[in-house]
């Protein structure tokens, strides 16, 4: 195991911060009165906590640095029975949380001025890793991987201290590159990168609305797109249920409101990547298009803040599930409507073809009533210019056809003269029953 280590705290605070302010954090974060801060910033070294794993001091290293304050790491050497202070009650538990992360904890702030024994020398210290946590660690300082430990065993530096500014600069780097980015877009600066992380208020990306800022996660997305794909099947079963111009402009609203929504989805989406909303374009593609967007639903996006803004907590599951609940009822309501619909169809067609059986058969020679006449119809009318008139007696026996006239009175005066004079004696007067274009049946 973990040779035991103790946290120092000598009052020293890190360059860019205001040590009110950082005094005040540690205080309310530590839960001291002011006799107890004052003693913990008063420039003397103070034991914070002591008896502590390796693994538990690195977070302890890692929190104090995050408000702003140094914290060291040194061996733990028991002190003498005759030194050893009473330590103070507390109200606050003192044991660590199961994540690794430093717990609420109960102080007694001894000061770590040597006891009047006689000094010994003390062992070399072998911080060799708990053989059960085999995981490594590269010093910043001279590169070299070894098992976790508190000094590096290359050039003794102290490895949670050390691993803590590297993740802090990373976190500036981080921060600046965001920074940067927001800035060139036109967008308000992001919260300080240096304030608390365990108490971040990052404001949430509305689900709906009409900014194409920030980023957005894999269960937003997925309730998204079902929301968007029951109002479609919803849509749809309305045009089917009661047709007309209103639930057609309805339909069309409608898709052009999921058309602008998707597209922000996948935007969003496509930021928690660290990807330009414009990469959005290859989901419209046929085929691609879907493959893509199971991905995205699939594959998680950076757990770190990137230039688009910190990460989105998985929500909108609630949404998701009632989503499914309407996709599911609208698709069930729209498939019966259709057979209805086709129902209806097929009946109105049965019944027209009924109709039409019923319904005499009409032909030309039926109409002008003679097979010369349909001849002469044929031959000599349909190939005529200008205007022109056809006429028949309601026998049929007799006919007339005038072309080339100069009006259609005088084409329809003349094939009604010549009709008249070919049908025989006592026989009903003759009628017009096409004039230029149109066919002028008489009711009969």
């Amino acid at each position: 195991m973990d040779t035991p280590v103790r946290l120092v705290f000598a009052g020293t605070v890190r360059d860019g911060f205001d040590r009110a302010t950082v005094q005040q954090k540690l205080g309310a974060w530590l839960k001291l009165d002011a006799p107890r801060l004052e003693t913990l910033f008063s420039g003397r070294s103070v034991v914070i906590k002591r008896g502590l794993p390796a693994e538990e001091a690195a977070a302890w290293v890692k929190r104090f640095a995050t408000l702003g304050a140094e914290l060291k790491v040194e061996p733990d050497t028991p002190m003498p029975a005759s030194v050893r202070p009473t330590p103070a009650p507390s109200a606050v538990p003192s044991a660590p949380a199961a994540t690794g992360a430093p717990a609420e904890p109960a102080l007694s702030l001894v000061p770590t001025e040597p006891p009047a024994t006689p000094p010994q020398a003390e062992p070399p210290m072998r911080l060799a890793p708990d053989p059960a946590s085999l995981d490594e660690v590269t010093c910043p300082t001279c590169g070299e991987r070894q098992p976790r430990r508190i000094l590096c065993r290359q050039c003794a530096t102290d490895l949670p201290r050390a691993l803590a500014a590297q993740e802090e600069r990373r976190a500036a780097e981080r921060a600046e590159r965001v920074a940067a980015a927001r800035a060139r877009r036109g967008l308000k600066p992001l919260p300080d990168p240096a304030a608390e992380r365990f108490q971040t208020t990052e404001d949430e990306v509305p689900l709906l609305g009409r900014s194409f800022d920030g980023r957005l996660g894999r269960m937003s997305y997925l309730a998204g797109n079902l929301m968007a794909w029951a109002g479609m099947a919803l849509s749809f079963f309305l045009l089917i249920k009661w047709p007309g111009w209103m639930t057609g402009l309805l339909l069309l609203g409608v898709v052009i409101w999921v058309m602008f929504f998707s597209w922000r989805l996948t935007t969003l989406r496509m930021h928690d990547f660290n990807r330009s909303g414009w990469w959005a374009l290859l989901f419209g593609l046929p085929v691609i298009g879907p493959i893509l967007s199971i991905v995205i639903m699939l594959v998680p996006g950076d757990e770190h803040p990137n230039d688009y803004g910190e990460p989105q907590r998985e929500r909108h599951s609630g949404l998701a599930i009632a989503a499914v609940v309407v996709l599911g009822l609208s698709l069930s309501l729209s498939l019966h409507a259709s057979k209805r619909w086709m129902e209806r169809i097929s009946d109105d067609e049965e019944a027209a073809r009924a109709e039409q059986a019923n319904r005499p058969k009409v032909t030309l020679e039926s109409v002008l009533g003679s097979p010369e006449a349909v001849r002469a119809f044929n031959r000599q009318y349909v190939t005529g210019r200008g205007h022109r008139a056809f006429a028949r007696s309601p026998s049929g026996a007799a006919w007339g056809l005038r072309t080339d006239a100069a009006s259609s009175d005088e084409a329809a005066t003349d094939a009604l003269r010549q009709c008249n004079g070919r049908r025989p004696e006592g026989g009903v007067a003759c009628q017009l029953v096409h004039l230029d274009e149109d066919w002028v049946l008489p009711e009969d």
